[in-house]
This record gives C-alpha cells, structure tokens and sequence, in this order.
C-alpha cells in the first residue's frame, strides 16, 4: 500500500510540473519577448535580435498553440 501511495504522490508532483510551467499568459510572454528584443536592437546587436526573435517566436508559438505576438516585428537587418 505505501509503495502504491508513493507511486501516486510522484505521479501527481509530475503531473503538476508542466502546470506550473504555463503560468505565464501570452501577453506576458509576449512582453517578456518583446523586451529581450527591444534590448537587443538598442545595443545595434543585430545578430542577437535576430536569433531572439528567431527562438523567442518559436517558443511562443510551441506554449502558446501555434499563437503569435502580433506587437512584435521582425527586426531589420
């Protein structure tokens, strides 16, 4: 009984680790983002605001459902 009680109580701490991982909204998300490459394109590091926006759209787009920052654009090369 205990080994089955131990098997449970694992289970759920699992279970809730993905919860928690989402506790960011989009629009959060999306400032976070939208800050990482505002710092990136002021320091007129273009390779790194590429690359965040590369990443940071990707990562968006996989938590959030294929969902989009539409207040973030591109950055120009």
């Amino acid at each position: 009984m205990r080994f089955f009680l131990l098997l449970s109580v694992a289970g759920l701490l699992a279970l809730a680790a993905p919860l928690g991982a989402q506790a960011v909204s989009l629009d959060e998300a999306c400032g976070k983002f939208a800050g990482k490459l505002s710092a990136a394109q002021a320091a007129g590091d273009t390779q790194k605001a590429q690359t965040i926006y590369q990443k940071g759209s990707a990562r968006i787009a996989s938590k959030f459902n294929g969902a989009t920052c539409p207040n973030v654009k591109p950055p120009t090369p």
